[in-house]
């Protein structure tokens, strides 16, 4: 009857004009217009996940968003809060008219007027949603250069700052070059004047490359595109070189800074305009010698970095072992002790950090063997130096820190991560058998090595990374070749010749090289019988063949490191290493890898970022694996049913990009592993694990006893949490993902430091907040909440 009613009114409007039938055609349109409305609606919501998707990925490669699809999408998600706000109570309204017999046309008009109102804004931001991109790749920062707190503003220093400052201002020099012998600040001089220019914006661009000790082009090409945000399509350096070339021209004012620069670099061969071709691209070097910036690289503007004056030295003696040594019981042998280190920073930090707190005659003994010649001719350094961070070195408190000490100088390491699974493997460790407990011992030993000035806090401030000078890590690697007979090449050309010497080869313990050209035959079959770590880190362009009887007689090998490697199939004596603890293949190109099996003893497996497949089910065999790293493995689609749950030993476990969990491993047909495995590892103590599909997770499966994790339930994409936070926690809600607090997922994680909430119904906003916030956040840190509904205060009791 209201039907016909509202007809025949329409009927009449037609007479009375456009406007009168427009308003009340919203009440005969009612019903289409809101199902028009719900239709589009969830186009929208596709629209919406699409993107998100996307923006995930893009995230994911590092990129940046673009604002207008950031600000897109904070409009689609409050246009779909609003548009299902409003659908629901249009609802609750139409039941409350008369029980529904006899509809309110007045509530009816406002409510239809306003589901047009809402489908023609949603039909607008669909159209606004055709983007040509949605992300970019932004230039990275250098974070070397955002503080310089090594540099001390030392009088005898500041003439050669400003000098260099001047000329790189001045508009007819474009060249410029800083020289000193090892450890005496040039690199630290170079990073002051690029944080100088960078905070007076004198410079578009700063730009600061690590040269390489023999030149690699196409390293430093890609140095300096890295920040400058350039990606190269060509594949030759000569192609390389126009592409880098044309890019500089664009800055209007840049600054290169080759640092460390030991040979002839042609700026041509690189592709960095100077001169006549791009005034405005200015370029200061280091090195260790005038020959070299004159005479080699032509440059006419050279600056001298001198030692310290001896009031200089002895200012930064104190402040580095301390204001004691001012007793008159102290003062003197002090004094000389600082006199030894010849004016050097590095020297002076090192022997200053290693002495600090020690007894009288500890000083003595340290006076008596700075007085005496080095052992060691080491020609790129200077006796004084060396014979410095040689007593550092001898000054370290037990054999476990000095074995350390040289394992991270011999063989480039910078991580906590890679110190433990080369420790680990070699049985550094004394007394300790769990991966935990080892984890905690490394974080000391590494703490006490940057207390000691002997490692530099990384530029990220993160713990988890530190570096070495390259002073020290030259007189650390002469010490390892002297004390333990490692071998040890990096970005070198490596022929046979220089390290297949038989008579040399029966005496190797450690054979490391990185980053080196493999202009070289491996040998059929590698005879080092006291040889317990391989460490082959190719350039990532180099193709290798490891043949088929390589390690037959590898037989004591405990470490083996293949980074960047290409293997279409491991050599079948990788089987026959029945001592090997720790194997990494970071960064291989891998196919059939089924031979590891074969290693019972193996501890560590390392295939972090690896072009692997499938997990091969002889990888079940490992019943003595602590530790497997998964992580990056982005081709990975098969992990086999019950291959993890037979690691029985596994304390750590990395799975970041596998998406394929089945829900029922029992089920047939089934070919990929299910979470319910991970109840069966009764010594994990350590997980790192994304899961995307809530439908995958079983209850339970989050225990107590994890010390560290990195859990992401939903389709987040993986970013680096908090350098202070080892246990985080991520979830995302969505129309797919029904899941609340009530399910116990979170609450059985203990001592979250890390959480992140997101869509999150309203009523678990209230039951958190109320209830189970306390239960385990007592060490929270960091918590963010997105896209959920808060509760109203009246809803809160907080």
């Amino acid at each position: 009857m209201v039907e016909s009613i509202v007809t025949v009114v329409l009927e009449v409007a037609k007479c009375l004009g456009p406007p009168t039938e427009r308003q009340l055609s919203y009440v005969r349109n009612y019903g289409s217009n809101f199902e028009n409305l719900k239709t589009e609606l969830e186009k929208l919501k596709d629209d919406g996940a699409s993107m998100q998707h996307g923006v995930d990925e893009a995230k994911r490669k590092g990129e940046e968003i673009e604002k207008n699809v950031e600000k897109w999408l904070a409009s689609v998600n409050n246009i779909i809060t609003e548009a299902e706000k409003f659908t629901g109570d249009a609802d609750k309204a139409n039941k409350r008219c008369f029980m529904g017999l006899c509809p309110n046309l007045k509530t009816r008009h406002q409510l239809s007027k306003e589901a047009v109102r809402q489908f023609e804004a949603i039909v607008k931001l669909r159209e606004a949603g055709r983007f040509d991109r949605i992300s970019y790749r932004k230039a990275l920062e250098d974070i070397r250069l955002i503080s310089n707190k090594d540099y001390e503003a030392f009088e005898s220093r500041i003439s050669t700052l400003n000098n260099a400052l001047r000329a790189l201002q001045d508009p007819d020099v474009n060249m410029v070059g800083i020289y000193g012998m090892g450890g005496i600040g040039k690199t630290t001089l170079a990073k002051e004047v690029a944080i100088q220019f960078k905070r007076d914006q004198l410079f578009d661009q700063v730009i600061f490359v690590e040269v390489p000790q023999i030149p690699d082009i196409r390293k430093i090409q890609g140095e300096i595109a890295d920040k400058l945000g350039l990606i190269f399509f060509e594949e030759t350096e000569s192609g390389r070189a126009r592409s880098l070339y044309n890019r500089l021209k664009d800055e209007k004012k840049i600054l290169v800074i080759l640092d460390n620069v030991w040979e002839s670099v042609d700026l041509q061969d690189v592709g960095i305009p100077h001169g006549d071709n791009h005034k405005g691209c200015k370029i200061l070097m280091t090195a260790r010698s005038e020959d070299i910036l004159s005479g080699k690289m032509d440059c006419r503007h050279n600056f001298s970095v001198g030692v310290l004056r001896e009031d200089e030295a002895w200012s930064l003696f104190k402040k580095m072992a301390g204001e004691y040594i001012n007793s008159s019981e102290f003062k003197w042998v002090a004094t000389d002790v600082a006199n030894e280190c010849a004016g050097l920073p590095v020297s002076i930090v090192t022997v200053a950090r290693a002495l600090r707190n020690k007894r009288l005659f500890e000083w003595k003994d340290a006076l008596g063997q700075l007085r005496r010649p080095s052992s060691t001719n080491f020609k790129d350094i200077q006796p004084a130096a060396y014979s410095a961070i040689e007593l550092s070195y001898n000054k370290l408190e037990g054999e476990e820190l000095k074995k350390i000490f040289l394992l991270i100088g011999y063989t480039y390491i910078s991580s906590i991560n890679d110190v433990l699974m080369y420790g680990m493997g070699l049985g550094l460790f004394q007394g300790i058998n769990r991966m935990e407990e080892a984890r905690a011992r490394v974080y000391t030993l590494v703490y006490k090595l940057k207390a000691s000035c002997m490692l530099l806090e990384h530029g990220s401030k993160n713990e988890h990374w530190f570096s070495m000078h390259d002073v020290v890590r030259d007189v650390a690697i002469a010490i390892a070749t002297r004390e333990q007979n490692v071998l040890t090449m990096r970005y070198e050309l490596v022929n046979s010749r220089e390290w297949l010497d038989e008579g040399a080869l029966k005496f190797y313990t450690s054979i490391v090289l990185h980053d080196s050209k493999m202009n070289v035959l491996l040998p059929e079959v590698l005879e080092c019988p006291q040889l317990q770590l391989l460490s082959l880190w190719t350039e990532k362009s180099s193709l290798i063949t490891l043949p088929d009887n390589f390690f037959r007689k590898l037989t004591q090998v405990r470490v083996l490191d293949l980074t960047y490697m290409h293997l279409s199939l491991l050599p079948s004596s990788l089987g026959l290493l029945t001592n090997l603890r720790t194997l990494c293949l970071y960064c291989s190109e891998l196919q059939d890898i089924a031979v590891i099996g074969e290693l019972k003893n193996l501890e560590i497996l390392c295939l972090r970022g690896s072009y692997i497949e499938q997990l091969p089910v002889e990888i079940g065999q490992l019943t003595q694996l602590r530790s497997l790293d998964l992580r990056d493995c982005d081709r990975l689609q098969v992990i086999p049913p019950n291959v993890l749950s037979n690691l029985s030993h596994l304390e750590e476990l990395y799975i970041r990009s596998f998406n394929k969990w089945e829900v029922e491993v029992e089920a047939a047909g089934v070919k990929n592993a299910s979470l319910e495995e991970l109840k069966r590892l009764p010594n994990l103590t350590t997980l790192e694990l994304c899961i995307p599909d809530v439908n995958t997770l079983p209850k339970g499966l989050f225990f107590e006893k994890l010390e560290r994790y990195r859990i992401c339930i939903g389709r987040w994409c993986w970013e680096d949490t908090p350098p202070t936070c080892s246990r985080t926690f991520r979830l995302l809600l969505g129309t797919d993902n029904c899941i609340s607090f009530k399910s116990g997922h979170i609450v059985q994680l203990q001592r979250i430091e890390d959480l992140c909430l997101s869509r999150l119904p309203d009523q678990d906003i209230i039951e958190l907040v109320n209830n189970k916030l306390g239960s385990y956040s007592s060490q929270l840190k960091h918590l963010w909440v997105e896209g959920c509904q808060a509760p109203s205060p009246k809803e809160s009791k907080v």
